[in-house]
């Protein structure tokens, strides 16, 4: 099960379970051709600063 946790200013954003595996596969295949990272993901976390 795929569960994706959207912040905007420390405050949580609700996803449906539909935008959670949308959001999960984008940054998924950005990773996949990215090298250095690991085959096997088990967690991602990325923090954005504007």
């Amino acid at each position: 099960m795929i569960k994706a946790i959207l912040s905007v200013n420390e405050k949580t954003i609700p996803l449906k379970d539909f935008m959670q595996e949308m959001l999960a596969n984008i940054i998924q295949g950005f990773l996949n051709s990215t090298k250095g990272v690991p085959e096997n993901i088990e967690n991602i976390k990325i923090e954005i600063s504007l």
